[in-house]
């Protein structure tokens, strides 16, 4: 592959991360190295992560993708409501009891 294939090919990647719906696609460096299109940086999901390897896929068909992107976002669970039992929750006469037996 000779030097203007290779940016010829970058372009082309380029064009079709700038043009696919990734939230930040200019976060994304696309080299080209003995045969393989490497992306690097970052991106928010692995939705993202995805899409950046498919539209890449989509520009350079013949070559194979090294997807080196690492995903930045931090998936946090929903909160769950714990409700605490106090002793005032149990009835008078059953008291909780905190020995076995």
């Amino acid at each position: 592959m000779t030097g203007m294939d290779i940016v010829g090919l970058r372009d082309a990647v380029r064009e079709a991360l700038d043009k696919s719906p990734l939230a930040d696609a200019k976060s994304i460096s696309v080299e080209i190295a003995e045969g393989e299109v490497v992306l690097k940086g970052s991106v928010a999901s692995a939705a993202e992560w995805m899409e950046a390897e498919y539209a890449a896929s989509t520009a350079s068909s013949p070559l194979k993708i090294k997807n080196a992107l690492t995903i930045s976002g931090v998936w946090e669970a929903p909160k769950d409501d714990v409700y605490q039992a106090g002793v005032e929750s149990f009835p008078a006469s059953d008291p909780p009891s905190w020995t076995p037996g």
